[in-house]
């Protein structure tokens, strides 16, 4: 028995052996496999839609072709090893794969590069993730913020990597115009000189969408996927004109009315009377006036009125064009009766009645230096200076001279005026003033606002009053100075007798 095993052990041996020479003669005659040189380095860079590949194959003089898969070998593309595709600064070899926007590619997504030599011969995989931009990425990106409309620019707010802008706005004559900016935009020129949205029209919106570059190495710069709109972009008025009427006194007078017009833009304009002309235009944004003395040589005509048309050069419409009225009284300073003049003794007006011998007198002593009439510190508002004229006088301004040096002006203050000096019977920052003082006897001439009134220019207060009134109280609601403070040099009343 066990020679029997030994004779069967030997003949399987010799069996084997005869199976392993027949496959190594297989091994032997089809040769081992031949690989092309392997990429030796790769760097994917994204882009939307499409990435750049920067390739450096391996040195290998036989090298034809580079191939590219992916969505599991499923899509390919390939490159001939041209010299046209040298980046000459790096020595790689630079090709574009695009059209995943046909496939709806977007994404991380895997690549893998092979070699293939003029034989045929493919060399070992490489591959490289890379992050493609499209559709779906962009439609989570954010435009940048806006903080609005300051009357010549449109603001937006600043955001990390933006690098332009894109625009569509609404022109004058209703067309569409798209505009792209280069460059992280921060603000909109709207009106002026070379504007950047030209002929935009006032009242409109406009839409925009920021353009980033996410990454240094990106290829592509990319657009927000959805506009962002701007609430109704309103121009400010193209011809400003402080104020349409402006009030004139009986004496000649030569005066300046501040003009303004957008950037760039020039103005003219003309009287329709002769006794008030226009001197010179657009002199530093204002139109010089004279006006001639009033000797109307007629009772009866106490005023009359002038109308100067400004109008903005080369353009029509009735907001390029606006209308001044002069009105000129027959009204003088009443300088004259200064004599009568005398300080009012109410109980209120102890509290600004004096301060370092600048008494309520000085006012009307004719005199423009110092010292002159300065409140009480400290002082609140509202406070009262008042003048007793010991005749009764038709009040139609005042003229109101500053200290020309630690000025402090009433920019806020109301007019109101009596023939007798009445107490008003509370007190004076009591809500019940206005009302108290009403019922004692008291009229409200006029609310004067000389707002930003800061300087050492001498103003008149137009009054209009239509009846005379011997006593006046000046009731200051504002002053310059944060304090309260109130100084003055000179106080005259323009009207009659």
């Amino acid at each position: 028995m066990k020679k029997i095993l030994i004779l069967i052990a030997i003949i399987a041996a010799f069996i084997g052996c005869d199976n392993v020479n027949e496959m190594h003669e297989q091994y032997l005659q089809e040769g081992s496999p031949v690989y092309s040189g392997k990429i030796d380095s790769l760097d994917c860079f994204s882009g939307l839609y499409r990435l750049k590949a920067s390739i450096y194959p391996s040195p290998d003089v036989n090298r034809k072709e580079f191939r590219v898969y992916w969505n599991n070998y499923a899509d390919s593309i390939v490159f001939p090893y041209d010299e046209s595709d040298i980046n000459a600064e790096t020595g790689r070899y630079e090709v574009i794969i695009d059209g995943f926007d046909q496939q709806a590619i977007e994404g991380f997504t895997t690549l893998v590069f092979r070699n293939y030599d003029v034989q045929g011969n493919k060399s070992r995989e490489v591959e490289s993730n890379v992050l493609i931009y499209g559709d779906d990425f962009r439609s989570r990106l954010f435009n940048q913020s806006v903080s609005g409309f300051d009357g010549q620019y449109f603001n937006l707010l600043p955001r990390d990597n933006m690098v332009g802008l894109w625009v569509e706005y609404t022109k004058n004559d209703d067309t569409q115009n798209i505009v792209e900016f280069e460059g992280g935009v921060e603000s909109l020129k709207m009106l002026g000189i070379e504007p950047d949205l030209p002929d935009y029209k006032s009242g409109t919106s406009f839409k925009y969408r920021t353009l980033y570059h996410l990454n240094e190495t990106d290829i592509d710069s990319i657009y927000v996927g959805n506009p962002s709109e701007t609430a109704p972009v309103v121009f400010p008025d193209p011809l400003i004109i402080e104020n349409n009427t402006i009030n004139k006194y009986g004496f000649t007078e030569t005066f300046n009315i501040p003009i303004g017009v957008y950037e760039g833009e020039t103005f003219t304009s003309e009287s329709d009377q002769s006794w008030c002309t226009v001197v010179n235009n657009n002199d530093n944004g204002v139109i010089e006036v004279s006006v001639a003395e009033n000797i109307t040589g007629d009772p009866t005509i106490t005023s009359r009125t002038a109308t100067i048309t400004v109008s903005v050069v080369g353009k029509t419409g009735d907001e390029f064009t606006k209308e001044i009225q002069i009105i000129q009284s027959d009204a003088i300073k009443l300088d004259n009766t200064k004599v009568n003049w005398s300080v009012v003794s109410l109980s209120d007006e102890a509290y600004g009645e004096t301060a370092w011998g600048w008494g309520t007198a000085n006012l009307w002593d004719g005199s423009l230096g110092e010292p002159g009439y300065h409140t009480n510190p400290p002082q609140t508002t509202p406070f009262f200076f008042s003048v007793n004229l010991g005749q009764p006088l038709l009040i139609d301004g005042l003229e109101i001279v500053p200290r020309q040096q630690h000025i402090k002006n009433p920019e806020v203050f109301e007019v109101w005026a009596s023939n007798t000096e009445t107490e008003v019977g509370v007190d004076k920052e009591s809500p019940e003033w206005e009302a108290a003082a009403i019922a004692a006897g008291w009229v409200k001439l006029k609310h004067i606002d000389f707002t930003g009134w800061t300087g050492t220019d001498t103003r008149t207060a137009y009054i209009g009053a239509s009846e005379k009134y011997q006593v006046i109280r000046v009731r200051v609601l504002k002053n310059s100075h944060a304090g309260g403070h109130l100084n003055l040099l000179e106080l005259s009343v323009i009207g009659k007798e």
